[in-house]
């Protein structure tokens, strides 16, 4: 057996079989250092693509299933009340789930393949075990919020508590559209054009106005002396033809349904009614229903109360600010009272 050559004892496996198929020194050499380290590091990097690919590949099965599947959103809605709206929310949900656990899986596969690389590097793993737990501690003591709203987020999306598009109410004064969510904060658009950033972790309770479907609420305040089984009659049939018209039949999704009496005092009577919507579209579907409600009561000849009619008239409505019997104040809107409007 030839001795192994004395410029090979420092170097990888393959110097000694290179240097005896080849017979030089230098071609051994840098083939025996290649087949140290860095062969095995360009092998350690393989297979951490290998592996990332593979889970990647799984998690987006995963994820298509759910989107196939997401009609169902868990067995809690109605068939009555699953749309194509809801279906496509359902889906883009699942994929944003998919996404952000792929991306998780491909973090984990490079801290491991790191991890690795340093110990083939020789150094040790030992050290920086316990140099990640100090920073570990540090960085939970200065980043909780941080942490907090990461977690928060994450429960957001896998519960499905809103989406882009959804209008919540995610405490006053950050009432609005949603814009955009992440694992850190909520961005949504307040009716006057306001951006809100809210942190997820900060959101204690929300409300969404328009997920799965929407109910659109009107009071309708009558006169004392009105016809009310005639003004009810009117409110369904103004909802029925609502739901007849094609330019509307898209958004209202049930029949008006006339509650009846909701409130009495001195100025009037107040009916109410609800109608049923598509998400997010019950504050269109209240506009014209009242602007329809207001033509029909007055071909009908029924009169709003004192309130309905603003400006001078509320302002002489007996009982009223300014009226006869009233407190002779006005309102200037800072909610303070204003200078007496009687003489």
């Amino acid at each position: 057996m030839v001795a192994e050559p004395p410029f090979c004892s420092d170097t990888g496996w393959a110097c000694e079989p290179v240097w005896e198929a080849t017979g030089n020194e230098t071609i051994a050499r840098v083939i025996g250092w290649l087949s140290e380290k860095p062969l095995q590091i360009a092998g350690i990097l393989a297979l951490a693509y290998l592996a990332n690919r593979v889970l990647r590949s799984m998690i987006a099965r995963t994820g298509r299933r759910m989107a196939e599947n997401a009609d169902r959103l868990g067995g809690y809605m109605p068939d009555g009340l699953r749309t194509r709206e809801v279906d496509g929310r359902a889906v883009a949900r699942a994929a944003t789930m998919s996404t952000i656990t792929r991306s998780m899986a491909t973090a984990v596969v490079d801290v491991v393949a790191a991890a690795w690389i340093l110990a083939v590097l020789g150094v040790s793993l030992a050290a920086i075990v316990a140099s990640a737990g100090v920073l570990g501690v540090a960085l939970g003591f200065g980043a909780q919020n941080l942490v907090r709203d990461v977690l928060a987020g994450w429960f957001i999306l896998v519960e499905d508590r809103y989406g882009v598009g959804d209008t919540i109410d995610a405490g006053a004064p950050a009432v609005g559209t949603v814009e955009r969510v992440t694992l850190r904060s909520t961005r949504l658009r307040d009716i006057n054009g306001t951006v809100w950033h809210v942190a997820n972790g900060e959101i204690l309770r929300v409300g969404n106005k328009s997920q799965s479907w929407s109910r659109a609420v009107v009071d309708v305040a009558v006169t004392p002396d009105a016809d009310l089984e005639r003004a009810r009659e009117i409110l369904g049939e103004v909802g029925e033809r609502m739901l007849l018209d094609e330019a509307w039949s898209g958004l209202v999704t049930s029949s008006p349904n006339v509650l009846g009496v909701q409130r009495i005092d001195p100025l009037g009577i107040t009916l109410r009614v609800v109608i049923d919507t598509a998400p997010g579209e019950q504050f269109p579907v209240e506009r014209e229903y009242r602007l329809r409600v207001l033509q029909a009561f007055d071909a009908a000849g029924i009169s709003l109360s004192a309130p309905y009619a603003g400006g001078p008239a509320a302002a002489a409505w007996p009982g009223g600010p300014g009226g006869p019997g009233g407190t002779g104040t006005g309102d200037t809107g800072t909610g303070e009272a204003g200078p007496s409007s009687s003489t």
